[in-house]
């Protein structure tokens, strides 16, 4: 069969399928692109006609399974919204995603890998600080603009980051019932309303 682009994406999506599912049963240092292969039903050959390495499997899992996909295609009229509603917006679209079992499965093959295998820290760092970068630059943009209040945007960014992440770790991995007690809408209402006084524009 020719690889069109419908097929390579296809198949991209079918190795990453599989990698999330192994990696996640065997963690991924003792996984290999063999289980990975066997899950897929392919040979260990064509995974690497897809992805060079383990290691480029898993950025790739972390780039289409996480919110980074979306916080890079974000579009002109999106990004022009009010903040609060920019804000509540992110939220929104980033909490169906963290909170899809995709993403839950990706957490838990990450975060037992970074507190054993620090070789791993880079991995999750980059990805932290592409996010970070593009919150710190939209903070900044507004706050040049005059549509939120002078004040430290990494910081800010840095707030609201955490408060999502915050949530989502209690909720999928440690399961505390006060979390858990919430709707999406509600954390959504919380956190815009917590971040959104601290930034908006004084009278």
């Amino acid at each position: 069969m020719a690889r069109t682009p419908k097929v390579i994406e296809d198949r991209r999506e079918q190795i990453i399928d599989a990698a999330t599912r192994v990696f996640s049963e065997k963690g991924f240092t003792k996984a290999t692109n063999k289980d990975v292969a066997r899950e897929a039903g392919i040979t260990p050959g064509l995974i690497y006609y897809y992805f060079e390495s383990k290691e480029k499997l898993l950025e790739a899992m972390i780039e289409s399974r996480s919110p980074i996909r979306l916080l890079m295609s974000l579009t002109p009229q999106v990004l022009a919204l009010s903040p609060e509603a920019f804000l509540r917006f992110i939220i929104r679209q980033v909490l169906s995603i963290i909170e899809g079992e995709n993403f839950i499965q990706l957490i838990r093959v990450m975060l037992p890998e970074i507190v054993h295998n620090p070789e791993m820290t880079p991995t999750v760092a980059g990805f932290l600080q592409r996010v970070m970068e593009f919150l710190t630059s939209y903070f900044e943009s507004k706050m040049k603009a005059g549509e939120l209040r002078q004040s430290d945007a990494s910081l800010t960014a840095q707030v609201f980051l955490g408060s999502v992440m915050g949530f989502v770790l209690r909720r999928h991995i440690i399961r505390d019932e006060q979390a858990l007690q919430y709707t999406p809408e509600q954390i959504t209402d919380a956190i815009v309303d917590t971040i959104f006084s601290g930034v908006a524009p004084r009278a």
